[in-house]
């Protein structure tokens, strides 16, 4: 019973807008809402033309629980994970600047190898499924000057994912509300984004265990390498993730005891071909500097691409990057 209760203290997300990663942190076998370093790479304060977008961003995950200490704990992940986000710019304004939406679907390939029995039974156990959707209902993009943009909104990340006590998850069984704000850098020289995500998270109605909130802060900074070939960009990423509330147990589940803070901290680098108006090509490379109370990132590959889907016609604004 015991080990039943305590299995997987595991966690899985999203990003991308939002793709999933287990952890130690927030209730035992639920997912933090998203990945750390989940938007590294991905240009989402600079307004786009009016029309629909897709992207795709894939990530092959591999790393090991850790505890208060940064300990390893006997819990390995593989963990490959996709997710696609739909956005549209409908092409009118709001206060002033640009609105659009979105919605990020991610799908998970989790397989876990125990080697510690206080963590559930010994062995490789797997889950494939999907995570829980972020519905980003709200979003305004504003040209600050030429090249330079800030963007705000607000989302609502579902519980359509995977969860069951005591099992694999790929998603935790809690509503949470995800306001964000960023901030661009966008001429002939560089491409430097700086994103900062809020997960107010709600209590699990199941089990009464209510997550703490946390905070998700990436940063891209890339370089235009155009005498390489013209939209190329190179540089380094980085990104910290920061529980900023306790957990409360609100029930009798997992014996009436709670998880510690999570805390990841990392570094990476990103190679980047734009071909403008929304087409690009990423590719990342990621790893941990600090891990606590999480699963670790030994070196994370990310690919995301996006690709228009449907663009109206209109006029370029004078103060629009040649890029976008």
């Amino acid at each position: 019973m015991l080990k039943q209760q305590l299995k997987h203290v595991s966690v899985f997300s999203l990003l991308s807008l939002c793709i999933s990663q287990t952890v130690m942190a927030l209730e035992p076998g639920a997912a933090p809402q998203a990945p750390a370093g989940n938007t590294m790479g991905i240009p989402l304060n600079a307004p786009l033309p009016p029309g629909l977008y897709f992207t795709s961003s894939t990530k092959l995950l591999n790393g090991q629980l850790k505890d208060d200490n940064g300990d390893n704990m006997g819990l390995k992940l593989d963990a490959p994970a996709s997710t696609s986000i739909f956005i549209y710019t409908p092409g009118f304004k709001v206060l002033g600047g640009d609105y659009r939406a979105w919605l990020a679907v991610p799908f998970i390939m989790a397989e876990e190898d125990i080697s510690n029995p206080m963590l559930g039974e010994v062995g490789k156990h797997s889950n494939t499924n999907v995570a829980n959707i972020d519905v980003h209902f709200a979003d305004v993009a504003w040209t600050l000057n030429p090249g330079q943009f800030v963007s705000a909104g607000l989302g609502v990340i579902t519980t359509t994912g995977s969860w069951k006590l005591g099992d694999t998850n790929t998603s935790g069984e809690y509503w949470s509300i995800n306001p964000r704000v960023g901030y661009s850098l966008m001429n002939q020289d560089w491409n430097i984004s700086l994103e900062s995500h809020y997960f107010y998270n709600f209590e699990n109605d199941k089990t009464k265990y209510d997550s703490g909130d946390e905070l998700f802060f990436d940063a891209t900074v890339l370089k235009k390498v155009d005498f390489i070939h013209q939209g190329l960009q190179i540089g380094p990423i980085g990104y910290v993730r920061e529980q900023v509330t306790s957990d409360e147990n609100n029930g009798t589940a997992y014996f009436g005891t709670t998880n510690g803070k999570a805390r990841q901290m990392g570094l990476g680098v990103q190679l980047l071909q734009d071909f403008g108006r929304g087409l690009f090509v990423g590719l990342s490379w990621s790893k941990d500097l600090e891990t606590k109370n999480a699963v670790s990132n030994d070196g994370r590959f990310t690919l995301n691409i996006s690709v228009p889907m449907y663009m109206k016609d209109r006029p370029k604004p004078a103060n629009l990057p040649a890029k976008f």
